[in-house]
């Protein structure tokens, strides 16, 4: 039997955009939403804003230069839901329970999302039917 990894809910979920400004105003006129936050990622190379939802961010994420994880997804598949962030306790710990599973796993230790003082790893898109997926632990509180 494979081992339980506790999810607390989903955190967040990326949206690849060709214009995050666009998709900004777009999801502001279709919701009234608020801008909970915007930050740039350079070396992930991505802009991004996020809007809470309940506990959960929607995040529309540009590339900056063309040559992203990002782009290369709109190229391959079009813009689109990219990424689902599932929250965990603790990342190490969730970590070391996929491998116990035999996940296949980008990441082998968490990084540090140093913003807001998150661990986060990813989980390799393939055994999640073609959806990047990330675990963090912590919340959106600076």
């Amino acid at each position: 039997m494979p081992e339980q990894v506790k999810t607390n809910y989903v955190d967040h979920i990326c949206i690849a955009v060709n214009d995050v400004k666009k998709a900004e105003k777009d999801y502001i006129d279709s919701f009234g939403w608020e801008v909970a936050y915007r930050y740039v990622d350079e070396p992930e190379k991505i802009r991004v804003t996020g809007f809470m939802v309940g506990p959960t961010a929607i995040e529309v994420m540009e590339d900056l230069d063309g040559t992203g994880e990002v782009a290369k997804f709109i190229r391959k598949r079009g813009e689109g839901v990219m990424l689902i962030s599932y929250n965990v306790d603790n990342c190490g710990e969730a970590l070391d329970k996929l491998k116990a599973n035999k996940v296949k796993l980008i990441d082998q230790q968490p990084r540090l999302f140093a913003e807001y003082n998150r661990n986060f790893a990813f989980i390799h898109p393939a055994p999640m039917h073609g959806i990047l997926t990330e675990i963090i632990d912590g919340k959106y509180e600076k």
